[in-house]
């Protein structure tokens, strides 16, 4: 029979069986901490317990309450086991606290937590109690460290408007304030607007301060703030050593005081926060590319460190535009305004340049004739990026030693094939940056920029306008074949795919797959899946794509050759034909660069093969929990996990759990000095137009929908226009269905961006908070000629 106890009260011998949860508010209240009321049941055998503990529940008094697991595996000074049991909160009422109840006890036999318990306690056998408690109508809640990571001398105090759940669920950001435990009583560097008053804050760090010297080590510990301005504590469990991880724990350790950094085109490539897999594989690869090609051009030295270039802070990836001007120095004809066009599309104003002394003159003399080599030279790298491919194979067939050996030995063969696309978007930006140089002779810039988006549309030599054009075909059969395929839900379509499906659409399928089955979305992230390993993912696209089959044949399809015709008529003569000869080779070189970018994934989807496959055998081999945790490894640490460290998968589990919040970080486009977050802006209800930068002629009307992942992109409705930070090849087959796009960033040469092009779907980017600013609902117009976003009615709230 189940015991219950007010949380005050628990018997001394049963504190070692109702896990770390119960006992660490037992403990606080016992230290003197206000902890808000709460009881616990335990030794749960049957259903009568939990009318037992419902009629408990009535007799409290409490109203709303939150219901929360304590199993004996969870929390404790070795293991935390965190997110791996259920929570629910607000609960009200009989029932549903006996819903939540059984459903706390019946996670203690989810299959990950006894994994977990197996890997790290050498048992399966756990027990759960659960917490019934007050919930707490908090103004402001979060979490404290006693010992602020990566920062000695300080407890670190977070704090996020409502529930503490928004920040450890990763749904939201928080404010940090360090906490100097010097008996100073200063908070270091108050956040901008903040949420806490210093006071708040201080009394905050010191209730951290003083659980770690009544528990007797660093302790993790979730508070509220009430409306009348009481702290209520909420949780408390130990923290061990190699939990002590941090959002900004793998930040490039350069002294970044005097570099410029942007999230300019890496942003595009790499939005939000990678994984330390990734961070030391495919964005390893991507600084190798780029530090080669300035080695070769003598702007920097064989021994500069790795991340020169592409540097992470906060696992955000941003590009070092103070070591991309070493070029200015070094190559005639570069400045740091071509520099920032070409990494930004824009002119960082405000922000300096590299201050390095210029090569001799000889020597740049040469440098900028080997420039000149790679900007015309078209062939290198589509030759060497072929000759990566052909050459890169793994045998997966073996050990674990020996799939990660593999891997090392032939990992440069991802920094060679990032190099060569490096090479190709040279030749690319090169012949753009001497079209840009005609923007002078304009009056109207941005029609001057729409004028030459338009010169790049209808390419057909594209790669990544024809992963649209082939996914369009095989939608087209399959509505030929069943014209009730629009109306089913994406599980049906699978099934459909799978048993009713003639012969032909098989076929059609299996050449998609075979041609792009390894692109997807947030593909140059290696943990991501792509569309071949990732069905759910495919048949959401193929979906879109279905829906707006015969519903965008009304799309401007005015040749591009009449928008090079009416730039060219700015000019006459030789003018005009050396004006016409540049935007044949700029199309020649969007081309080159999406055939290399397409080859690129191509070349990571290998290593992502045998990463998955690594990870499946150091999970059958029980070093790893489960499959995603090898994500969450530096690439030498996975190395030295399997050589026996296994302090390593605590770290890893770390940092899962704080890469949600890590993920919804933004940052500003462009500062001097490492990059700090910024908290999102509340949508401003005065306004009314958002100017961007126009890269997609035409103009939409329609309902906006604002998109963070492929769950909102699913939810994506005909005729509406699609609002969201960047897109990528995965975004496209949206773009069936959708009105109109707009990016927060962005520039004329994006994978997205020429995509849209491709299918005349009216395109802004660079509209700077958009995704703040427009809501969900908002009736809008965007103007692909001028770049104006005009928000013409609110959603209603």
């Amino acid at each position: 029979m189940a015991k219950i106890f007010d949380i005050q009260d628990i018997p001394e011998e049963y504190l070692p069986l109702i896990g770390g949860k119960a006992r660490g508010l037992h403990q606080l209240i016992k230290f003197g901490f206000q902890v808000p009321q709460a009881f616990i049941i335990t030794d749960i055998e049957d259903d009568e317990d939990f009318e037992e503990a419902a009629k408990k529940y009535t007799e409290s008094g409490m109203q709303e309450v939150s219901v929360r697991s304590s199993a004996t595996l969870e929390d404790g000074v070795d293991f935390s086991a965190a997110g791996q049991f259920s929570t629910f909160l607000n609960v009200k009422g009989v029932d549903d606290l006996k819903v939540a109840a059984r459903k706390c006890l019946d996670t203690l036999h989810n299959k990950t937590a006894e994994h977990y318990a197996d890997m790290f306690l050498h048992s399966q056998e756990s027990k759960m109690t659960i917490v019934v408690q007050k919930m707490v109508n908090a103004k402001y809640a979060g979490v404290i460290f006693s010992r602020a990571p990566m920062s000695p001398g300080f407890v670190l105090v977070e704090a996020v408007p409502g529930l503490g759940e928004n920040l450890v669920s990763g749904k939201m950001s928080a404010q940090q304030y360090l906490v100097r435990i010097d008996g100073t009583e200063k908070v270091d560097n108050m956040p901008q607007n903040p949420l806490l008053s210093e006071n708040q804050a201080i009394a905050l760090g010191n209730g951290g301060k003083k659980a770690e010297k009544m528990f007797g080590m660093p302790m993790d510990l979730e508070y509220a703030i009430d409306e009348n301005d009481n702290i209520q504590w909420l949780q408390a469990r130990p923290i061990t050593i190699d939990e002590l991880v941090t959002v900004n724990e793998l930040d490039c350790d350069l002294d970044a005081t005097n570099f410029v950094y942007t999230t300019g085109n890496i942003g595009e490539v790499m939005p939000g926060a990678v994984t330390p897999l990734n961070l030391s594989t495919n964005m390893y690869a991507l600084d190798w590319g780029v530090k080669q090609t300035y080695i070769e051009l003598n702007a920097c030295d064989k021994d500069i460190p790795p991340y020169s270039f592409l540097a992470s802070y906060y696992n955000h990836m941003f590009f070092n535009m103070t070591n991309i001007y070493r070029i200015n120095h070094t190559v005639f004809g570069t400045t740091k305004e071509t520099s920032d066009e070409s990494i930004c599309g824009m002119v960082l104003e405000g922000l300096p340049g590299n201050d390095m002394k210029d090569a001799p003159l000889f020597k740049r003399i040469s440098n900028t004739i080997k420039f000149g080599k790679i900007v015309f030279d078209k062939k290198t790298p589509k030759e060497g990026m072929d000759k990566v491919v052909k050459s890169l194979r793994f045998d997966l067939d073996k050990d674990m030693k020996d799939i990660y050996q593999q891997i090392i030995d032939k990992f440069h063969y991802l920094n060679e094939a990032q190099y060569y696309h490096y090479l190709a978007s040279y030749y690319s930006g090169g012949q753009s940056a001497m079209l840009n140089k005609l923007e002078k002779d304009f009056d109207n810039k941005d029609e001057f920029k729409a004028l030459v988006a338009g010169c790049m549309t209808q390419n057909e030599d594209f790669e990544s306008a024809n992963v649209l054009r082939m996914l369009r075909a095989l939608a087209e059969s399959i509505v030929n074949d069943n014209p009730d395929t629009k109306e089913m839900d994406t599980t049906q379509l699978a099934e459909y795919m799978q048993n009713n499906a003639s012969e032909e659409i098989k076929k059609k399928h299996s050449e998609f797959m075979a041609r792009h089955g390894f692109r997807g979305l947030r593909e140059p992230e290696i943990m991501s899946l792509p569309w071949r390993d990732n069905p759910e993912s495919f048949y959401t696209s193929l979906r879109s794509v279905l829906i707006g089959i015969g519903k965008d044949q009304d799309r401007e399809t005015k040749p591009w050759s009449s928008y090079a015709n009416e730039l060219c008529s700015h000019y006459s003569g030789f003018k005009r034909k050396m004006v016409m000869d540049n935007i044949l080779k700029a199309r020649k070189g969007v081309c080159y660069r999406e055939y290399t970018k397409s080859r690129t994934i191509y070349v990571l989807d290998q290593f992502k093969q045998a990463y998955r496959k690594l990870s499946q055998l150091m999970v059958n081999a029980k070093i790893l929990p489960d499959s995603e945790c090898i994500y969450f490894l530096l690439q030498d640490e996975v190395g030295k996990l399997l050589n026996g460290d296994s302090s390593l998968v605590k770290k890893a589990i770390a940092r899962r759990r704080i890469f949600p919040q890590q993920q919804n970080l933004k940052f500003p486009y462009a500062q001097l000095g490492v990059p700090q977050p910024i908290l999102e802006q509340d949508a401003d209800g005065n306004t009314s137009s958002i100017q961007g930068t126009p890269v997609s002629r035409g103009v939409a009307s329609g309902r906006a929908r604002v998109v963070y992942d492929e769950k909102d992109a699913s939810l994506l409705q005909e005729g509406e226009i699609m609002v969201t930070t960047c897109t990528d090849i995965g975004w496209t087959p949206y773009y069936s269905i959708i009105a109109g796009l707009v990016t927060e960033i962005g520039s004329a040469l994006s994978h997205g961006v020429v995509v849209a092009r491709e299918y005349a779907l009216p395109t802004v980017v660079n509209a700077n908070n958009a995704m703040c600013l427009i809501k969900t609902g908002d009736m809008i117009t965007i103007d692909g000629n001028t770049g104006r976003i005009s928000i013409n009615k609110k959603a209603d709230k």
